[in-house]
């Protein structure tokens, strides 16, 4: 899977925390002339590359190479002054010889400065501990800045003892999470050339704590490198505020949705940021772990677990999306969609899926500005790609649960109309203990409600809310304590328009005579085919905060988790009142 390569980029991740630790002052340098006792003391270990800072703050990191041009560097200073944009600029020590004239004109613009460190034939620990130390020195002595970030200008046969030096001298190795240049753009004419080759046709938008870099002096055009950062910032950037009407950033002083553009050294600086990834989850408490309460189910207690832990949904009948069940199996099911201890206004709003910052973060913006609560149900295969998203959304009091790894259905409707599996039960088995492990090990130590509980359920919503038995057991005696449906899809990665999607959510929140459906689960999703969501949603909650207390139109958002607990049961009766329609 997937998990391999999570742990190399939760070894990544660790590895930042280390190096940050050391930019802010945990770890001494010692002499240049006492390299050896420094690489005894270092213990050989290497500095890993980061293509992000592990960081929740909103914000995406700038930084640049190549100064040996005026006019691009100029031009691409003007407009960082111009848009209040901030970067690190990685001065080699070349170039602090043969450039100074640009160098000082970066810092004239008040721009930082880094270390930008060449790969050098046969060099040695010494040879690049030496090497980083001149150029901190050139740069303390001419600028007055004390500097600890470096990036690699150039790969070598061997790069183990720059890797080595790197970390025995406590600096943060910068890599990229997207490099700008590519040598087939040397002689383009407009950043239209450029982007569908650097972003494709899904990336939406720069990541939370990414590194972005950009050589300064490569285009014939000296206007491409400024021109093309304004597009990034344009696309990639803005789009991940949330504007809606007079709701902007710009206008808007409550509107904190927009991300700044940061150097290095600020996003560092911010150390109440950071957290540690991969958390270990052997520390967790025993409840939390993902090997606790599995291979509890047998053949005599299934039904019973199923019926008081499945949620259904009205659209998941006995006659479809139920492989596997006998048919009074699948006439005693729950199909309400709703949690049936909910008396008062309670819904509950859920998101499926995964995404960008350019859906989420309007998403996490609107339950901030509406006091609301969410469960978001995550598919896992691609979390690794931006962790610091996904912490984001559990730092901000959200409930997280699993939407499987790899989104493949329990069962589904072959080309002749026959139910049949989504995948062998042996792939689902790992497939769905995997997916708690990888959430387990992003936000398995994030407590919300004041600290009482965590973030993290084990809660699991089924892709296209298909079940089959086999599936369900897997499910169950993976440790997952509820399959939770809804009563209502919005169905909003297709909505036609924006007006009809709010008419599909108070259909699922309210009755027919316009009372709240009480206990009502709403489905959501948060990619960004769903780009009519945190619209529709802010409309519905300004709507609803505008009811006076008391109302019975006026709903409150739960939690899932705030409910699901302490042997709750879907078995049990609905109190009449609460009954669709």
């Amino acid at each position: 899977m997937g998990k391999w390569k999570w742990r190399r980029a939760a070894a990544v991740l660790l590895g930042s925390l280390l190096a940050i630790q050391l930019w802010q002052g945990e770890a001494s340098v010692l002499a240049a002339a006492d390299y050896g006792k420094l690489r005894a003391e270092n213990g050989g270990k290497l500095a890993q590359m980061h293509p992000f800072v592990a960081s929740t703050e909103q914000a995406i990191i700038l930084s640049f190479g190549g100064f040996s041009k005026e006019a691009p560097l100029r031009a691409i200073l003007e407009k960082m002054r111009e848009n209040k944009m901030r970067g690190t600029f990685f001065v080699t020590e070349r170039e602090l010889q043969r450039n100074r004239g640009n160098i000082d004109l970066i810092h004239s613009y008040g721009q930082d400065l880094g270390i930008g460190l060449v790969a050098v034939k046969d060099g040695d620990f010494a040879a690049y501990c030496s090497q980083i130390e001149r150029i901190q020195s050139m740069i303390r002595e001419h600028y007055g800045v004390t500097t600890n970030v470096v990036h690699q200008m150039s790969g070598g046969e061997d790069d183990a003892p720059l890797l080595e030096a790197v970390q025995a001298m406590g600096c943060f190795l910068a890599g990229q999470g997207l490099n700008v240049v590519q040598s087939k753009h040397k002689d383009a004419g407009s950043p239209d050339e450029i982007m569908p080759d650097i972003f494709g046709k899904w990336i939406t938008s720069l990541n939370r704590g990414e590194i972005v870099y950009m050589r300064t002096d490569f285009y014939a055009d000296d206007h491409l490198a400024a021109d093309l950062l304004m597009r990034i910032k344009k696309d990639k950037i803005d789009n991940i505020a949330y504007r809606s009407g007079e709701d902007t950033p710009e206008m808007n002083p409550a509107n904190n949705s927009d991300y700044r553009i940061s150097s290095l050294q600020d996003v560092l600086s911010h150390k109440e940021m950071f957290y540690q990834a991969p958390v270990d989850v052997e520390s967790l408490p025993e409840e939390m772990r993902p090997e606790y309460g599995a291979d509890q189910v047998t053949g005599k207690n299934f039904s019973k677990k199923f019926y008081d832990a499945y949620i259904g949904a009205p659209t998941v009948s006995s006659d479809d999306r139920m492989l596997g069940f006998s048919r009074l199996e699948m006439a005693k099911a729950d199909k309400t969609g709703v949690v049936k201890t909910v008396t008062d206004n309670t819904i509950f709003l859920t998101f499926d899926d995964w995404g960008q910052d350019e859906s989420i973060n309007k998403l996490l913006y609107v339950l901030r500005k509406h006091q609301a609560k969410g469960t978001f149900f995550i598919i896992t295969w691609n979390v690794n790609t931006n962790p610091n998203l996904l912490r984001a959304i559990a730092e901000e009091g959200q409930e997280i649960a699993s939407h499987t790894n790899l989104h493949k259905p329990m069962a589904y409707r072959d080309d002749n109309g026959k139910q049949v599996p989504g995948m062998p039960i042996d792939e689902y088995r790992e497939d769905v203990r995997s997916s708690y492990r990888i959430l387990a090990e992003a936000v398995g130590d994030i407590m919300i409600d004041g600290g009482r509980r965590p973030s993290l359920m084990r809660f699991l919503r089924p892709p296209t809310l298909a079940v089959s038995r086999a599936g369900c057991y897997e499910i169950l005696d993976a440790g997952y304590t509820y399959i939770i449906n809804g009563y209502g899809s919005t169905e909003d990665y297709g909505a036609v328009s924006l007006q009809s999607l709010v008419g599909i959510l108070d259909s699922i929140v309210h009755k027919s005579d316009g009372t709240v459906r009480k206990g009502s689960i709403v489905i959501m999703h948060m990619s960004s085919m769903a780009s009519k969501t945190s619209r529709a949603l802010d409309i519905l909650l300004t709507a609803n905060d505008r009811l006076p207390d008391g109302d019975p139109r006026k709903f409150r958002t739960g939690l899932l988790g705030d409910y699901l607990k302490d042997g709750y049961s879907q078995m049990m009766r609905m109190p009449k009142d609460t009954r669709a329609p």
